[in-house]
């Protein structure tokens, strides 16, 4: 009998346990806050939540440290929360709206930074800015000017993890001139590859396709934001358009999600060119582990200028901004323009890597 109930008790305790592991992320409105990084308090990472912002197993750890680019990092103490729910608080930098002048261009500096995993490893950090120019029009022009990264020497694919980093912020960047809202509301084309429908409820749209919820829109507090499942997205359309890259995808457990910030205007839409911020997470299986890429885009500044105003621009950014500024001198340019710091947690992994480069 003592046995038995030893048993019983072992098993209650393991359920228990494993019930404590579990976390839900969620707004002031309460709902769920996806692409949540968590983190160990030394910066290991552990994962990040889905689209109802839960993740299933924090390892183990008695505290994590919470991230997202349009939220106030957090460090919470597992134990001590109420079935595994924590409220995070949005941050709002005070980027300006962009007031239309009779200039031909658009003019945003985005400041990004990049995070490369394998496992639960940081291997390569990488901060830049990338002056970018759109024409009333909508045509692109611009490139990254300067690149600040830090990765361990042993680490083998430094180099083409500092360049994928850059690559992805540079992407991220010309996609962000139209919100995907937009792009689902207004583009048939789009909608029809992607087999996508939308449903509301009040200021929330929830975002699906055949196999189920792929997103979420949400206004609130004058701004806008928006989370999508682009994994799932692009797997379902590619098998149903019959490509081949969806089965390669699949077979390398190929995971992609972003979250958009913009501003509302006085009709309550997003509008192109007010991005406030902007992350993009990648997933997938490879020979070295699991690879992971998070990229943060903050708009540090909004203005308009003519093309001449531009090239001046970039020419200053690049003779006033070394690609070899250390952390502490980047978090100088951070505060000038007002963007969120980094949680302590991941600059502690970020000066971690130092002791393998020697730089600061």
């Amino acid at each position: 009998m003592k046995k038995l109930l030893m048993m019983v008790a072992v098993t209650i305790m393991t359920v228990i346990s494993a019930q404590a592991q579990k976390i839900q992320v969620v707004d002031d409105d309460g709902n769920g806050i996806p692409l949540v990084s968590v983190l160990t308090e030394s910066g290991t990472f552990i994962g990040t939540t889905d689209l109802n912002g839960v993740l299933t197993d924090v390892n183990g750890a008695t505290k994590v440290a919470l991230t997202h680019v349009a939220f106030k990092p957090q460090l919470v103490n597992v134990a001590s929360l109420q079935n595994g729910r924590v409220t995070m608080e949005s941050v709002d930098y005070g980027l300006d709206e962009v007031v239309v002048k009779p200039k031909p261009y658009v003019f945003i500096e985005y400041y990004f930074r990049g995070f490369s995993y394998i496992g639960d490893s940081l291997r390569t950090y990488a901060a830049g800015i990338i002056p970018v120019a759109y024409e009333i029009r909508e045509h692109y022009k611009g490139k990254t000017r300067n690149v600040w990264s830090y990765g361990g020497a042993a680490n083998k694919a430094v180099g083409w993890n500092v360049s994928g980093l850059k690559l992805k912020a540079e992407e991220g960047a010309k996609r962000a001139a139209m919100p995907i809202e937009t792009l689902v509301r207004k583009s048939k084309g789009f909608c029809d590859y992607y087999k996508l429908s939308m449903a509301q409820d009040g200021n929330r749209w929830t975002v699906s396709n055949p196999e189920g919820v792929v997103g979420h829109f949400q206004h609130s507090d004058g701004l806008y934001r928006a989370t999508l499942d682009g994994g799932k997205m692009q797997i379902y359309a590619g098998k149903v358009n019959g490509e081949k890259r969806a089965k390669v995808k699949e077979e390398k457990n190929y995971d992609y999600q972003y979250t958009e910030v913009y501003r509302l205007d006085d009709d309550g839409e997003p509008q192109p060119f007010n991005i406030v911020m902007e992350m993009n997470h990648w997933e997938h299986d490879s020979s070295k582990g699991r690879e992971i890429t998070i990229i943060y885009l903050y708009a540090a500044e909004h203005s308009y200028m003519d093309e001449a105003e531009f090239k001046s621009r970039s020419k200053e950014l690049n003779k006033g901004l070394s690609g070899n500024m250390t952390l502490d001198e980047l978090q100088a340019y951070e505060r000038q323009h007002n963007i969120p710091a980094l949680a302590p947690e991941q600059e502690m992994a970020i000066r971690a890597l130092t002791k393998l480069t020697g730089k600061k």
